[in-house]
């Protein structure tokens, strides 16, 4: 995937597809150094990871987020990171 890694304050870091699309990103590796920069990513869709916040226990018996199961959210796991461009281009108009 070709993009902009940007900051997002509901998802984290996002990548910006030239289509204006936004997917949430995740990677073993620290992209906080690639935000604002085009950037060819490497990796796979997975399902995104629920317990960031292991501070709440969470009670398996309990129904308090019944879509969660019948809709995962999805993110993109980079494996590999390219930087295409120090800067993120302006978005073109049509």
């Amino acid at each position: 995937m070709k993009g902009c890694l940007v900051k997002d304050a509901e998802n984290g870091i996002v990548l910006v597809s030239q289509r204006g699309s936004r997917v949430p990103v995740s990677s073993a590796e620290d992209l906080s150094s690639h935000v604002g920069q085009q950037v060819k990513a490497s990796g796979a869709f997975v399902e995104k990871d629920k317990d960031k916040d292991k501070d709440d226990p969470v009670d398996p018996n309990s129904s308090s987020k019944p879509d969660d199961k019948l809709h995962p959210e999805h993110e993109f796991r980079v494996l590999k990171i390219e930087v295409l461009s120090p800067t993120c281009a302006p978005a073109r108009k049509k």
